[in-house]
């Protein structure tokens, strides 16, 4: 049995140091990297014409026919280019820094939260992914990191991370889908992926007027609604491994994500996925 106080996150390391290759994804429009050629579709207007493809294709055409003609180029010969642009992936870390993350005295499981994120960070940062933090506490969550690729930045942030109070966790999960939001609008591509931190006891509602009996059915409510909207998620459940935290299971659940308790980090599984999704 393995218990949060005994993992001593900070020192984590993941093999495969190098910087990742940035995924590509076509774009519609006439800017990126010109990737490849491809015919013209019937009536198509917007398009930049591939000069070197559409002279192969000509040339291959004339020596098919075996004209003797001078080069000319047909309709059919024509060819656009392909643009591709690099997609950008986002790590947005949920965390929890309220009273309970510390009810041990000894402040084990805010410790071990941090270290996940640094762990993680580190390598994010050598395969260029953005991150941002939401942390909730008190009365409601606050956007503490916006979506960036300093690493400084980001250590400096999670370092400096208040603790205490209640537990808003709706308000937590609500902060990071509009930032998502908002990063979906400036990039249509962007890659979200959800990393949540909490022991799951959510007490305080996002809707003030709820009755208190009402906090986890409106937070599943809101994990399903972020579930549909195509957003990855991993939930991290962050009370001792002798009692987890059945309400982390009914909240991956919601949002189609996948549940791992924080002493599954000692084999450094949760840490590849967040790296490599």
């Amino acid at each position: 049995m393995i218990c949060v106080a005994d993992l001593d996150l900070d020192s984590i390391k993941i093999s495969g140091g190098s910087a990742g290759r940035l995924k590509m994804v076509r774009t519609n429009s006439n800017s990126g990297r010109y990737a490849r050629a491809e015919r013209l579709q019937d009536k198509e207007r917007d398009y930049q014409i591939a000069a070197d493809a559409t002279i192969k294709a000509a040339l291959l055409r004339q020596a098919l026919e075996q004209s003797a003609e001078d080069f000319s180029v047909v309709p059919a010969d024509l060819r656009k280019k392909i643009f591709e642009r690099p997609t950008r992936n986002l790590i947005v870390f949920v965390v929890d820094s309220s009273d309970s993350m510390g009810d041990d005295t000894t402040h084990a499981r805010i410790r071990a939260a941090k270290g996940v994120v640094l762990a993680a960070l580190d390598k994010a940062y050598t395969k260029r992914h953005q991150v941002a933090m939401v942390v909730f506490r008190d009365e409601s969550a606050q956007v503490a990191l916006q979506p960036t690729s300093s690493l400084n930045l980001a250590e400096k942030c999670l370092k400096q991370l208040p603790t205490g109070g209640t537990t808003p966790f709706a308000d937590g999960l609500i902060k990071a889908w509009q930032l998502i939001k908002t990063q979906r609008i400036k990039d249509r591509h962007v890659r979200p992926l959800l990393v949540i931190l909490s022991d799951g006891e959510a007490n305080v509602p996002y809707d003030a007027g709820r009755n208190p009996d009402e906090v986890k059915d409106e937070l599943l409510q809101i994990c399903r609604r972020i579930g549909a909207d195509q957003i990855g998620s991993l939930v991290i459940d962050t009370r001792p491994l002798r009692e987890p935290s059945p309400a982390m299971r009914e909240i991956s659940e919601a949002l189609s994500g996948s549940y791992h308790h924080i002493s599954s980090l000692k084999a450094q599984g949760v840490l590849q996925k967040i790296i490599n999704f």
